[in-house]
């Protein structure tokens, strides 16, 4: 018998896709392994095709539970060379929040971020954020390879 997922995490997933999606220019794949890491991975097209302009987003239901995040931070994380999210929902108000796993700073780097101290609210300006700050992380890094 299949393990059926627990009921608030997949309402989460949906939630997930459903603020994603919000913006046209997003692709949002669904991983389809068995475990995988992400929940999604999303590319930040150029009409409606592809650029490789990705970052993975693990979703969760929202909870007041700091050992429940932790070990969503605690993760095999460190070795990710692209951007990261964990995306929570609560179910109750289908409100979002975000905190970065693997944060893109303006010099290029990506920053190991498990502070949780950064959980702020998901919306559409916060979207829109999220989106730039890796277009900009992604722009530094093919500066960096034609050099």
């Amino acid at each position: 018998m299949k393990n059926k997922k627990d009921f608030n995490k997949w309402r989460a997933e949906k939630l997930g896709y459903v603020y994603f999606s919000r913006l046209s220019d997003l692709i949002i794949n669904e991983p389809n392994f068995k475990e995988p890491l992400f929940d999604y991975l999303i590319d930040i097209g150029e009409n409606q095709k592809q650029t490789g302009r990705f970052f993975g987003v693990e979703v969760e239901p929202y909870s007041n539970n700091k050992h429940k995040l932790d070990d969503v931070l605690n993760k095999e994380y460190k070795n990710i060379t692209f951007p990261a999210l964990l995306v929570m929902f609560d179910n109750k108000i289908d409100h979002g929040y975000y905190t970065w796993i693997k944060r893109p700073v303006k010099d290029g780097q990506l920053i190991f971020d498990t502070t949780k101290n950064g959980i702020e609210e998901l919306n559409d300006d916060s979207l829109n954020k999220i989106v730039n700050e890796v277009k900009d992380w992604y722009s530094l890094q093919y500066v960096a390879q034609v050099e």
